[in-house]
């Protein structure tokens, strides 16, 4: 599971990383207090659950935290606030739970066990062997492509840990020798194709998103 807190001022923000991290662990929990670094965390990286703490400044901290939930379809969106004013307006976000501040574990605790998405702890395992020919296997069960090069863009998903691979990365990566570009981006269509029928077939749907010439893997719906 991959959680971010996001707080302008600090104070709130920084007590509740260090509470979700003794929950969570480290490597699991980041914190931002500045959009720019938010929003370009949330362009290359899948995560599951944001905390925003809405400081003073309500319209422009409300209109980020849709920003950040568009990036990622099923974001758990929790949020702090001090302003019982802020609730009407907080409502039509839609956001996964909310939190009054002061911050405590016990409220914390609630909203992650009540989250608008779940994340699922027995999770599907894939599993890489890499050789002359790359084989994969899901919960053991070998998996069978039409194209060679599917469980090749599989792999390269896989070592991006949950981020983005731009189509020219892609086509750098499977193609590595003089290619021609045009049926290099043609039979990349049919590769994709070929990866999302696959492994929907073997349990494993919406595990691989795509938007706007990019695919990542989804982190929080398998283990490696």
């Amino acid at each position: 599971m991959v959680i971010l807190v996001f707080d302008r001022v600090k104070d709130t923000g920084e007590e509740l990383s260090g509470m979700l991290k003794e929950m969570y662990g480290e490597d699991s929990v980041h914190f931002f207090r500045d959009r720019d670094g938010l929003i370009r965390f949330c362009e290359r990286h899948i995560f599951h659950v944001l905390f925003f703490c809405v400081s003073g400044e309500t319209e422009k901290d409300l209109l980020l935290s849709e920003e950040a939930m568009h990036l990622i379809p099923e974001v758990n969106l929790i949020l702090l606030y001090r302003d019982d004013s802020l609730i009407s307006r907080a409502l039509k976000i839609h956001a996964s739970g909310y939190i009054r501040l002061p911050v405590t574990r016990e409220k914390v605790e609630s909203e992650m066990d009540n989250l608008l998405f779940p994340v699922y702890e027995s999770l599907p395992e894939i599993r890489i062997e890499e050789g002359d020919k790359i084989k994969v296997y899901i919960n053991d069960t070998p998996v069978r492509f039409s194209y060679e090069k599917t469980a090749r863009l599989l792999n390269l998903l896989l070592d991006r840990r949950g981020g983005m691979l731009s189509t020219g990365e892609m086509i750098n990566g499977l193609w590595e020798e003089d290619r021609d570009i045009e049926k290099s981006r043609s039979y990349l269509q049919n590769i994709r194709s070929d990866l999302l029928h696959t492994l929907s077939r073997y349990g494993l749907k919406d595990v691989v998103k795509h938007r706007r010439g990019r695919m990542w893997m989804d982190t929080g719906k398998f283990r490696v």
